[in-house]
Parts: C-alpha cells; sequence; structure tokens
C-alpha cells in the first residue's frame, strides 16, 4: 500500500499534496471519465514506472479518438450516476472535435454527495465534493503524435474520518505534452513533460463535531509541486524488442499547522521538503512463438532533504520538548541520497493452444518516502495510513529490498479458463513503523494521543501468496467468472504479521449476456482476518459476505441505463483494509474500524453520440 504501488494516468505520475494523501494518485482519473485502468498482475515490467516494488496501476483518461478523416468531426458522450446512500452523485461528460491530424477534446466531471448511511449509522463526516476538468489537443501525422494538455482537480469540503482532519480545499493544476515519432520501420522514440501544483487546506472542525477545548483546534496548510521528464525509445530487431528510457522526477513539500484560536500557535511538521527521482533502464522482450520472455534492469538514484523545523505557541513541558526534537532534526544530516538496481526476469512456456506456463523473478528497491524520513514530531501525517498511531520519522532508513518469484499457468478453451499463480517475496528493510525508543518523543506522543510513538524503521519479512481468475460459459447467454486470492505477510526478524493485510477473499459472479441487456449477480466473501500487527494494535475483523445485483440495459447503439442494488441484504460489514475512526459525532465510535455501506440503490444513463 501506499507510495509502493506505483501509479501513472497515461504516463504522468502525479505528486500528492497533503501529507496523508487525501489526494491520493487514482484521484486525479475520475471514474466516468476513464477509459482504462490496468493493474499489472504479478511482477512489474522495469519500463512500466521508476519504483514498482509493490505493483503498477495504469489509468487512461477517455479523451477520444481520432478519425480517419480530413474534415473535424464531432464525438463524445454524457453520462450520469446517482447511488441513495449518502445522496451521492456523479455526472460527466466529453465533447471532443476530431480529425485524421487534430483532436482537441474537453473532458469534465462533477461528484457531490452527502454523508454516507451504514446500518449501524451514518459515517460523520463522508460527504464529498470534486470537480475534475481536461482539456487537450493532439495532432497526427504519417510518422508523429503530440498531445498537449491542461486541466484541474478542484475539491472541496471532503469528509476523511479516518484522518486527524478534514478537506477543505485541494486545488490542482496540472499540465503535460508528449511526443512520439516513428523514426524508421524499426525505431520510436518518445517524450513526455508533465507538472501539477497541489495547494491543500483541511481542519479539525469544520465538518465533523469541533474538539471541546479551543486550544485542540487544527488546521493545515499543505502544499505540493512536481514535475517529471521521460524519454525513451523502441527498438525493433529481428530477434526481440529492445525499450531503453531515462525518467527525472522533482517534487516539493510544506506543511504547517496552526490554531485559528491562537495565533501564535505553529508547527512546520514539513518544510522544504525535496525529494528527486533520476532513472535509467533497459528491456528486452520477445513475444511470439513457443518461448515468450522478458528481461530488464533499471538503476534509481533518489536524493532527499528538508529545510529547518520548529513549533511555536506550545506550553509548558510539551513546548520544552518539542523544541529539543526540533533541534535535534535541524542539526541533522538531512540531504540523504539513495542509490538502487532492478532487474526483472519473465519467461512463459506456450505447450499449445490450451496451456502455458508462467515464471517470473525480479529484485525490486523503493526508496523511503518524506514522511518516513522527515516526520520530527510525533504525529498522524503517515501518507494515509489512517491507524489512530502516532509516528516519528527516521533519517538512518534504508531502501526496502523486495526479491520476489512468481509461478502461474494459463488454461483455456472454448467454454472455461482458468489462470491460476503463487508469488513469493523476501523484502529486507521493509520499512514499518515499531515501537519508539526515543523518549522526549513518546512524552509528546502520549500527552497528545494517549499512546508512544511508533518509528519507521527498517525490518525483514516476507509475503506469500496465491490468485486465480478464472470464467466458465454455461451456453449462450450465461457465464461465470471470479477470482481467489489468498496472502500472508509476516515480519522475519521477530514473531508478527505485517499491518493491513487482505484476507482471504473468493469473488463468484453470474453474468447474463443476451442482445441489449447484461444483469451480473455477484457475491464477495470475505475471511475473518486474525493476522494483525501487534506493533499498532491493529484490530481484527470478523468474516462476511456482501451480494449485489446490477443490470445494464441498451437500447440503442448509443443509450444505456444501468440499475444496480449494493448489498442486497443489508450486511452489517466492517472492511479490514478500512481505515479506523478518528472523528467523534458519527454514528460509528471513535476508534473502531468504519463500517461498510447500508443496503444502496444507484441508477445510471450514459448517452455517446
Amino acid at each position: 500500500f501506499g507510495d509502493r504501488v506505483a501509479v501513472t494516468i497515461d504516463g504522468a505520475s502525479y505528486v500528492s499534496g497533503g501529507p496523508n494523501a487525501m489526494d491520493a494518485p487514482l484521484s486525479y482519473s475520475s471514474p466516468l471519465i476513464t477509459e482504462s485502468l490496468t493493474l499489472t498482475r504479478g511482477i512489474s515490467s522495469v519500463s512500466a514506472a521508476p519504483e514498482t516494488l509493490g505493483g503498477h496501476f495504469s489509468a487512461k483518461l477517455a479523451r477520444g479518438e481520432f478519425t480517419d478523416q480530413d474534415g473535424m468531426t464531432a464525438s463524445g458522450f454524457a453520462a450520469s450516476r446517482y447511488n441513495a446512500s449518502g445522496s451521492q452523485s456523479t455526472t460527466a461528460g466529453r465533447l471532443t472535435g476530431a480529425s485524421a491530424s487534430h483532436k482537441v477534446s474537453l473532458l469534465a466531471e462533477v461528484d457531490r454527495g452527502d454523508d454516507i448511511s451504514t446500518p449501524v449509522g451514518d459515517i460523520i463526516p463522508s460527504e464529498m465534493s470534486r470537480n475534475r476538468f481536461d482539456l487537450s489537443y493532439g495532432y497526427r501525422s504519417e510518422a508523429s503524435e503530440w498531445l498537449v494538455y491542461g486541466g484541474q482537480l478542484d475539491t472541496q469540503d471532503s469528509g476523511t474520518p479516518a484522518l486527524a482532519m478534514d478537506i477543505r480545499s485541494i486545488e490542482t493544476d496540472l499540465a503535460g505534452v508528449s511526443y512520439s515519432q516513428a523514426v524508421s520501420e524499426t525505431l520510436r522514440v518518445k517524450a513526455r513533460i508533465d507538472a501539477n501544483d497541489v495547494s491543500h487546506w483541511m481542519d479539525n472542525f469544520s465538518l465533523r463535531q469541533a474538539p471541546a477545548m479551543p486550544m485542540a483546534y487544527r488546521q493545515n496548510f499543505a502544499e505540493g509541486e512536481g514535475a517529471s521528464v521521460v524519454l525513451s525509445m523502441e527498438y525493433l530487431t529481428s530477434f526481440a524488442t529492445l525499450r531503453t528510457g531515462v525518467n527525472a522526477h522533482t517534487s516539493e513539500y510544506d506543511s504547517t499547522i496552526t490554531n485559528p484560536n491562537a495565533a501564535a500557535f505553529e508547527v512546520r511538521n514539513f518544510n522544504a521538503i525535496s525529494r528527486d527521482l533520476n532513472s535509467v533502464y533497459v528491456e528486452a522482450l520477445q513475444e511470439t512463438g513457443t518461448h515468450q520472455w522478458e528481461v530488464g534492469a533499471r538503476y534509481n538514484r533518489v536524493s532527499t532533504d528538508a529545510g529547518t523545523v520548529g513549533a511555536s505557541g506550545m506550553m509548558g513541558m510539551m513546548a520544552m520538548n518539542a523544541t529539543m526534537l526540533a533541534n535535534n532534526f535541524n542539526s541533522a544530516e538531512r540531504a540523504l541520497d539513495f542509490s538502487d538496481a532492478n532487474a526483472v526476469a519473465k519467461y512463459t512456456y506456450v505447450f499449445n493452444t490450451m496451456h502455458s506456463l508462467l515464471l517470473g523473478a525480479a529484485s525490486k528497491s523503493g526508496a523511503p518516502s518524506h514522511q518516513e524520513l522527515y516526520l520530527w514530531l510525533p504525529l498522524q501525517a503517515t501518507g494515509g495510513l489512517a491507524d489512530g498511531r502516532s509516528y516519528i520519522g527516521n533519517m538512518n532508513l534504508k531502501s526496502e529490498r523486495a526479491n520476489e518469484v512468481t509461478i502461474g499457468w494459463d488454461y483455456s478453451s472454448k467454454t472455461a479458463r482458468v489462470s491460476p499463480q503463487v508469488f513469493m517475496k523476501k523484502i529486507d528493510d521493509y520499512i514499518q513503523g515499531t515501537p519508539s525508543t526515543n523518549a522526549t518523543a513518546n512524552m509528546v506522543s502520549n500527552m497528545m494521543t494517549g499512546s508512544p510513538a511508533l518509528q519507521f524503521n527498517n525490518v525483514d519479512a516476507e509475503i506469500w501468496g496465491f490468485d486465480v481468475a478464472w470464467n466458465l460459459s454455461l451456453g449462450r447467454a450465461f457465464f461465470l467468472e471470479g477470482t481467489l486470492s489468498k496472502m500472508q505477510g509476516k515480519r522475519t526478524d521477530q514473531d508478527d504479521h505485517l499491518y493491513r493485510q487482505s484476507p482471504d477473499n473468493l469473488r463468484t459472479a453470474l453474468h447474463y449476456a443476451s442482445g441489449e441487456w447484461h444483469v451480473t449477480l455477484e457475491n464477495h466473501l470475505y475471511a475473518e482476518q486474525k493476522d494483525v500487527s501487534r506493533y499498532n494494535d491493529e484490530l481484527t475483523s470478523a468474516g462476511y459476505g456482501v451480494v449485489n445485483l446490477r443490470g445494464v440495459w441498451k437500447p440503442t447503439a448509443q443509450l444505456e441505463l444501468e440499475a444496480s442494488v449494493a448489498n442486497i441484504g443489508d450486511k452489517t460489514y466492517q472492511d479490514h483494509l478500512a481505515g479506523v475512526n478518528r472523528a467523534a459525532g458519527s454514528g460509528i465510535p471513535v476508534g473502531e474500524r468504519i463500517y461498510g455501506s447500508e443496503r444502496s440503490l444507484a441508477v445510471g444513463v450514459n448517452y455517446r453520440f
């Protein structure tokens, strides 16, 4: 979870502006304006992104396509969805004017919602308000293609009850340009530049029940800036496809906490943070015939730094301890460098049209995040861990190193397909919070939260598991499909489980597809999760099952109507990966894992032209 999972949107990586990733990377690609969302199963290629220790998601916005005509033609869609739980609504549209050479596209989505209802009460606050816009121009010739875009994500007054504060505002500007050129029949070069700028306000008193004491009011202003440059080349030989490229990514962060009731109170929890990543890779793959293989290597150089920090407006022992922690931080060497090599090898042997064997091995690395390095005061600004504990950083951290092997099998016939895959990861210097031995930090944390601090440290770990994807035809109109997933993560330097492990789960869906109708009945079963981490008092969770029903009617080629019922049985359940409630005045007690939504009816319409 977190920064271990690389996310790209049309090949671009964006900086999250909030210290708790309230604007998580995929929030920049809203649902209805997304053409595709792809998860790489198993080991990600080195060309996918510089840091893919935990996997890779790739989203593609629906910016429309060029046509085969010289004149401009208009196309697009208008879509809307409404969910009764929390009166959530999403309205989106695209208008594209395109010819064989030119393409102008405007995307827009507006999301609104009230507090979500669960069988045990409303989640307060869980209201949301978000606008997303994207304007792009593309040019295509016989040998080259350009795309220039600019966009904005504007989020206002959105509740995040698993965190210490709620979103008052996230305003992000995005821009970029990409270029692709076929130099010859065997050589293509690509280049892209992307940037985003985030301004972020949050507080703990506007959307949720305000603290009883005026001195406990908090508001936080955070800023983030990021820019990336990617240059790549693909060369086709008679033997294999060769790919090589370089990445340069720079990011900057600032975050200041204040109290509107006390002008003197100020905490500079992140000041002048920088994280620069420079990377180069080479990759070769061959995808024809009985033997299919891929090998690749990447070298990453990550440089980080931080400005001086401090706190003012505190009283007594809290002020003295905070000053001591700030002085220790400011006197330390804060400019850090991490150099890491990555390697990937994947091989597929095709026995025949029905059976294939898949093998993979990789050594992947990931440098620490700025929260893990530079969080000098015990706070919950942890990149979204949402576990209610206070953490401090550690400038002595090493990069994580995951050595992984995968074995898979694909069986495919006219009526069935099954694809099991087993994986094993041995992770050296895995970064997680462990009980702090810093007496000063523990005193501050106990005064603020009643619990000692956790410090980010390197430990040793392993993660293993398997998953199965399958489908089965039941005739012309009916088919079954589903997934089975199981995983286990443990520390190997002591007897403890890793934090936030997905419970074993089985999803089965029965589909009816005939003519203009497509109906899906889905059952998702989750096992109980008792293999939890002791280090942060992680809560266990009970097993449960949820049944969902969705129907789509397409009366014409342009019009699509949909209706669904989620959680048909109105099941009371808690997703093990959900955060712990931090907001008083909610239907869910403080310190309890947030519940899933009650039975909810949703309807939608999508018109394409």
